[in-house]
């Protein structure tokens, strides 16, 4: 094993005790040695997409939380999330060796980091561009896509096909799927969804099952 950081606990390192704080962590004497957790993770060295969910797992286990994080200039990593706790150096020490053995494996970063971004799971300081959400909504709108906020505040697209994909001329089909796919980048690339929120419970319509959707006038 590589030589430890300042901040990450020793092997021989007494575990202390938790506060009384609701808000601490779970018990990390009471967690699964991380020695053997390495040994589960290597039974799956060949297995990216299985290594990936079961150390997401052992993340979960240690009371951490890891995001994809964007820096303003862009720049892509992973944040780790450590509850501030009287363990705090411990939680680090686990945290340290999975993500050690995570980057054994050039590949699996990558897996990590897009099923991350498929739930959503970021920390993103990039700057926000309004103009251009607002540019993307409408387009969307305007091409038949529907935006709908859900009961607990997450945005999604559904509804019906817009009829440009199913029997619109080769233009209206091109400009469908052109709208489609920057309203979706403009979700992945830009810290957007704060204000496609706000557009969405000011300007939809709110359905009796609590769901918001903002669609076109028709």
């Amino acid at each position: 094993m590589s030589a430890l950081p300042f901040h990450v606990a020793t092997d021989d390192e007494p575990i202390p005790a938790l506060g009384p704080r609701p808000w601490d962590g779970p018990d990390m004497q009471a967690v699964v040695p991380i020695e053997q957790m390495l040994e589960w993770l290597r039974a799956l060295n060949d297995d990216d997409v299985g290594y990936v969910t079961l150390w997401r797992n052992l993340v979960t286990s240690t009371g951490c939380s890891v995001l994809v994080s964007y820096e303003r200039d862009g720049e892509q990593g992973l944040r780790v999330v450590i509850p501030c706790d009287a363990q705090i150096r411990h939680r680090s020490r686990w945290m340290h060796f999975l993500l050690e053995d995570l980057d054994r494996v050039e590949s699996r970063r990558d897996v990590l980091t897009k099923q991350l971004l498929r739930e959503r799971l970021k920390w993103d300081e990039r700057p926000t561009d309004p103009a251009a959400v607002t540019l993307a909504i409408r387009d969307f709108l305007r091409t038949g896509g529907r935006i709908l906020l859900t009961p607990d505040g997450q945005l999604e697209i559904g509804g019906e096909v817009p009829q440009a994909m199913l029997s619109g001329a080769p233009a209206e089909l091109d400009a469908c799927r052109r709208a489609t796919r920057a309203y979706l980048d403009v979700r992945t690339r830009l810290n957007s969804d704060r204000q496609i929120k706000r557009a969405v419970r000011m300007l939809g319509s709110r359905t009796a099952n609590g769901w918001i959707v903002l669609e076109a006038s028709r």
